[in-house]
């Protein structure tokens, strides 16, 4: 299965340079409904929840793929306005990568019994329904297990996350040469070109013409 991390220029040349990917932070994500898709209306609940809101940012981290490179709100919204890019992993067909679940509504709270962790379990791949033009999937890494620097943490690239493909956006400076030097020996093996608005939809596709990327 094809995945794409959207970036900027600057993380992206980084990201490719390093073979890691940049792990996701779950208190630092952009919606605020995170992992608190239950109705909370009731305080005790909502306590709990936001407690195990905070566990799991403790010891988890994301890798927030898409399955699709064509959506131009991703490139404005995650790839610096089109002027970074789409970094395409090849991962496995399995569970490890997991589609998220987009709901019009909020899931109404088991009652009647105590919560246990499996009941919350599923909150971790809901999201509401207007942001399905992200169609995310996404991969849970364990923080102790994973690459920390400067705060920061990361995931090596491995045949879990295969590096495949490199979009560069049409607002984009990055050179031909810029990128091979961050591919190394993996510039051969590396589908890459640069994209452009379609002609006729409001879709990203790529520029066949070549010549007008330097």
């Amino acid at each position: 299965m094809r995945l794409y991390h959207f970036t900027s220029q600057k993380f992206g040349l980084l990201a490719i340079k390093d073979r890691r990917l940049k792990i996701a932070r779950i208190n630092e994500l952009n919606d605020p409904f995170e992992f608190l898709g239950w109705n909370l209306r009731d305080p005790g609940t909502r306590a709990k929840m936001r407690q195990w809101k905070a566990d799991r940012n403790a010891e988890l981290g994301i890798l927030c793929l898409s399955s699709k490179w064509s959506n131009s709100l991703l490139w404005g919204h995650y790839a610096d306005k089109h002027r970074g890019m789409a970094i395409g992993f090849d991962v496995p067909d399995n569970d490890l990568y997991s589609p998220v679940k987009y709901r019009r509504t909020r899931l109404p709270t088991p009652v009647g019994r105590e919560l246990v962790g499996a009941d919350m379990d599923g909150l971790l791949l809901i999201k509401f329904s207007a942001w399905r033009y992200e169609s995310e999937y996404r991969c849970f890494c364990r923080l102790d297990e994973s690459i920390h620097a400067n705060g920061i943490y990361f995931e090596p690239f491995s045949p879990n996350l295969k590096l495949a493909e490199v979009i560069v956006g049409y607002q984009s400076t990055i050179t031909r040469a810029e990128l091979a030097a961050a591919l190394g020996d993996q510039a051969s093996k590396v589908v890459a070109f640069k994209a452009r608005p379609a002609f006729g939809t409001f879709s990203v596709v790529k520029n066949r013409d070549v010549t007008l990327w330097k």
